[in-house]
Protein backbone atom coordinates (compact mmCIF):
# COMPACT_ATOMS: atom_id res chain seq x y z
CA UNK A 1 0.00 0.00 0.00
CA UNK A 2 1.23 3.47 -1.23
CA UNK A 3 0.96 6.91 0.29
CA UNK A 4 0.32 10.00 -1.82
CA UNK A 5 0.48 12.86 0.84
CA UNK A 6 -1.28 16.17 -1.21
CA UNK A 7 -0.71 19.56 -0.20
CA UNK A 8 -4.25 21.97 0.13
CA UNK A 9 -3.97 25.05 -0.77
CA UNK A 10 -2.10 26.45 -3.91
CA UNK A 11 -2.37 22.64 -5.03
CA UNK A 12 -5.93 20.96 -4.58
CA UNK A 13 -7.71 24.73 -5.07
CA UNK A 14 -7.28 28.53 -4.35
CA UNK A 15 -8.71 29.67 -1.28
CA UNK A 16 -6.71 32.89 -1.42
CA UNK A 17 -10.15 35.33 -2.18
CA UNK A 18 -11.58 33.74 0.61
CA UNK A 19 -9.01 33.88 3.06
CA UNK A 20 -8.23 37.75 2.28
CA UNK A 21 -11.96 38.68 3.05
CA UNK A 22 -11.92 36.38 6.25
CA UNK A 23 -9.01 38.94 6.98
CA UNK A 24 -10.81 42.32 5.70
CA UNK A 25 -14.17 41.06 8.09
CA UNK A 26 -12.06 40.53 11.08
CA UNK A 27 -10.57 43.65 10.81
CA UNK A 28 -13.87 45.27 10.56
CA UNK A 29 -15.20 43.27 13.40
CA UNK A 30 -12.08 44.43 15.80
CA UNK A 31 -12.48 48.24 14.39
CA UNK A 32 -9.22 48.38 13.02
CA UNK A 33 -8.17 50.27 9.79
CA UNK A 34 -8.64 48.46 6.46
CA UNK A 35 -5.83 46.91 4.28
CA UNK A 36 -5.76 46.41 0.99
CA UNK A 37 -5.45 43.28 -0.59
CA UNK A 38 -1.70 43.40 -1.86
CA UNK A 39 -0.88 43.73 2.10
CA UNK A 40 -3.20 40.59 3.31
CA UNK A 41 -1.99 38.03 0.21
CA UNK A 42 1.22 37.42 0.24
CA UNK A 43 0.41 35.94 3.78
CA UNK A 44 -2.38 33.97 2.85
CA UNK A 45 0.15 31.09 2.03
CA UNK A 46 2.57 31.45 5.09
CA UNK A 47 0.87 29.44 7.69
CA UNK A 48 -2.01 30.45 9.95
CA UNK A 49 0.49 31.75 12.93
CA UNK A 50 2.48 34.16 10.31
CA UNK A 51 -0.91 35.30 8.79
CA UNK A 52 -2.73 36.55 12.44
CA UNK A 53 0.41 38.22 13.00
CA UNK A 54 1.20 39.72 10.21
CA UNK A 55 -2.19 41.08 9.22
CA UNK A 56 -3.05 41.77 12.54
CA UNK A 57 -0.13 42.98 14.00
CA UNK A 58 -1.43 46.70 15.31
CA UNK A 59 -4.08 44.75 17.33
CA UNK A 60 -2.10 41.99 18.97
CA UNK A 61 1.08 44.03 19.81
CA UNK A 62 2.78 41.20 21.23
CA UNK A 63 -0.44 40.30 23.53
CA UNK A 64 -0.87 36.43 23.56
CA UNK A 65 -4.73 36.74 24.52
CA UNK A 66 -5.39 38.92 21.60
CA UNK A 67 -3.29 36.67 19.12
CA UNK A 68 -6.03 34.44 20.47
CA UNK A 69 -9.13 36.48 20.09
CA UNK A 70 -7.95 36.89 16.24
CA UNK A 71 -7.00 32.83 15.67
CA UNK A 72 -11.16 32.37 16.89
CA UNK A 73 -12.68 34.76 15.58
CA UNK A 74 -10.70 34.31 12.11
CA UNK A 75 -11.42 30.76 12.61
CA UNK A 76 -14.92 30.93 13.09
CA UNK A 77 -15.72 33.57 10.15
CA UNK A 78 -14.01 31.45 7.88
CA UNK A 79 -15.66 28.50 8.44
CA UNK A 80 -18.92 30.20 7.88
CA UNK A 81 -17.70 31.57 4.74
CA UNK A 82 -15.45 28.28 3.69
CA UNK A 83 -15.91 28.30 -0.05
CA UNK A 84 -17.60 31.52 -0.99
CA UNK A 85 -14.94 32.01 -3.74
CA UNK A 86 -12.15 28.84 -3.20
CA UNK A 87 -12.46 26.61 -6.14
CA UNK A 88 -11.27 23.66 -7.11
CA UNK A 89 -8.37 23.79 -9.91
CA UNK A 90 -9.08 22.34 -12.78
CA UNK A 91 -8.91 18.31 -13.24
CA UNK A 92 -8.39 17.82 -9.66
CA UNK A 93 -11.52 16.24 -9.40
CA UNK A 94 -11.02 14.10 -12.13
CA UNK A 95 -7.34 13.05 -10.92
CA UNK A 96 -7.97 12.31 -7.64
CA UNK A 97 -10.34 9.21 -8.07
CA UNK A 98 -7.20 7.23 -10.07
CA UNK A 99 -4.91 8.42 -7.34
CA UNK A 100 -6.74 7.15 -5.33
CA UNK A 101 -6.66 3.98 -6.41
CA UNK A 102 -2.98 4.03 -6.54
CA UNK A 103 -2.34 4.79 -2.54
CA UNK A 104 -4.33 6.32 0.08
CA UNK A 105 -4.70 9.60 0.01
CA UNK A 106 -3.53 12.10 3.15
CA UNK A 107 -3.91 15.72 3.17
CA UNK A 108 -1.19 17.44 4.87
CA UNK A 109 -2.19 21.83 5.39
CA UNK A 110 -1.08 24.27 7.66
CA UNK A 111 -4.76 24.98 7.66
CA UNK A 112 -5.91 24.40 10.85
CA UNK A 113 -7.62 20.46 11.16
CA UNK A 114 -11.31 20.85 11.59
CA UNK A 115 -11.23 23.93 8.64
CA UNK A 116 -9.85 21.44 6.48
CA UNK A 117 -11.98 18.87 7.11
CA UNK A 118 -14.87 21.31 6.37
CA UNK A 119 -13.54 22.60 3.58
CA UNK A 120 -13.07 19.05 1.69
CA UNK A 121 -16.25 18.36 2.13
CA UNK A 122 -17.79 21.24 0.52
CA UNK A 123 -15.47 20.79 -2.42
CA UNK A 124 -16.70 17.26 -2.85
CA UNK A 125 -13.11 15.81 -2.28
CA UNK A 126 -13.35 14.35 1.23
CA UNK A 127 -15.06 11.07 0.04
CA UNK A 128 -10.48 10.19 -1.81
CA UNK A 129 -8.93 11.33 1.48
CA UNK A 130 -7.84 9.17 4.63
CA UNK A 131 -6.06 11.47 6.83
CA UNK A 132 -6.11 15.29 7.16
CA UNK A 133 -3.04 16.57 9.30
CA UNK A 134 -3.69 20.06 9.70
CA UNK A 135 -1.13 22.80 11.21
CA UNK A 136 -2.57 22.50 14.59
CA UNK A 137 -2.42 18.28 14.41
CA UNK A 138 1.21 18.05 15.52
CA UNK A 139 3.15 20.14 17.93
CA UNK A 140 5.11 20.78 14.80
CA UNK A 141 3.86 21.48 10.78
CA UNK A 142 5.80 21.44 8.07
CA UNK A 143 8.31 20.82 6.72
CA UNK A 144 8.88 18.78 9.54
CA UNK A 145 8.52 14.95 8.78
CA UNK A 146 6.29 14.56 11.80
CA UNK A 147 3.10 15.60 9.97
CA UNK A 148 3.95 13.01 7.29
CA UNK A 149 4.25 10.10 10.07
CA UNK A 150 1.31 11.02 11.35
CA UNK A 151 -0.50 10.69 7.93
CA UNK A 152 1.10 7.67 7.36
CA UNK A 153 0.17 6.30 10.45
CA UNK A 154 -3.77 7.27 10.61
CA UNK A 155 -3.40 5.89 6.85
CA UNK A 156 -1.84 2.79 8.00
CA UNK A 157 0.69 2.89 5.71
CA UNK A 158 4.28 0.99 6.22
CA UNK A 159 7.17 3.10 4.75
CA UNK A 160 9.38 -0.32 4.21
CA UNK A 161 6.52 -2.03 2.44
CA UNK A 162 5.11 0.87 0.34
CA UNK A 163 5.89 4.17 -1.87
CA UNK A 164 5.35 7.84 -0.04
CA UNK A 165 5.06 10.42 -2.69
CA UNK A 166 4.32 14.32 -1.61
CA UNK A 167 3.02 16.61 -4.01
CA UNK A 168 2.46 20.17 -3.55
CA UNK A 169 3.11 23.83 -5.14
CA UNK A 170 6.35 25.07 -2.65
CA UNK A 171 9.61 24.46 -1.40
CA UNK A 172 8.07 23.90 1.94
CA UNK A 173 6.19 20.80 0.26
CA UNK A 174 9.35 19.49 -1.51
CA UNK A 175 11.09 19.50 1.67
CA UNK A 176 8.74 17.91 3.80
CA UNK A 177 8.70 14.94 1.32
CA UNK A 178 12.34 14.60 1.39
CA UNK A 179 12.71 14.73 4.86
CA UNK A 180 10.41 11.79 5.18
CA UNK A 181 11.55 9.87 2.75
CA UNK A 182 8.88 10.76 -0.16
CA UNK A 183 9.34 11.01 -3.90
CA UNK A 184 8.31 14.67 -4.58
CA UNK A 185 6.05 16.05 -7.18
CA UNK A 186 6.26 19.83 -7.63
CA UNK A 187 2.21 21.17 -8.64
CA UNK A 188 3.66 23.61 -11.07
CA UNK A 189 -0.07 24.90 -11.55
CA UNK A 190 -0.31 26.31 -7.47
CA UNK A 191 0.40 29.71 -5.86
CA UNK A 192 4.47 29.40 -6.47
CA UNK A 193 6.02 30.38 -9.98
CA UNK A 194 9.29 28.81 -8.74
CA UNK A 195 10.58 26.79 -6.25
CA UNK A 196 14.14 26.54 -5.51
CA UNK A 197 14.46 22.93 -4.31
CA UNK A 198 14.58 20.66 -7.54
CA UNK A 199 11.11 17.94 -7.18
CA UNK A 200 11.54 14.72 -8.74
CA UNK A 201 8.93 15.49 -10.68
CA UNK A 202 7.17 18.46 -12.00
CA UNK A 203 3.31 17.80 -13.12
CA UNK A 204 2.35 20.99 -15.25
CA UNK A 205 -1.32 20.08 -15.02
CA UNK A 206 -3.40 17.86 -12.39
CA UNK A 207 -4.18 15.29 -15.32
CA UNK A 208 -0.47 14.54 -15.69
CA UNK A 209 -0.46 13.19 -12.06
CA UNK A 210 -1.86 9.65 -12.02
CA UNK A 211 0.85 9.06 -14.72
CA UNK A 212 3.67 10.04 -12.78
CA UNK A 213 2.97 8.36 -9.42
CA UNK A 214 2.43 5.17 -11.64
CA UNK A 215 5.19 5.54 -12.94
CA UNK A 216 7.18 5.97 -9.98
CA UNK A 217 5.29 2.52 -8.94
CA UNK A 218 7.14 1.06 -11.54
CA UNK A 219 10.94 2.32 -11.46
Amino acid sequence: MNLIGLDLDGTLEDSRADMTAVVHRVRAGLSLPARPDEAVRPWINKGMDPLYRACFDDYIQQDDARLAEVRERYEADYLENIAVETRLYPGIAAALEPLSALGRLAVITNKPERISLRLLEVLGLDKFVTAVIGGDTCSKSKPDPMVLKEAARRSGFNQASGQAVMIGDTETDMKLGRAFGATTIWAAWGYAERIDAKPDFVAHTPAELPTIVRSIKTR
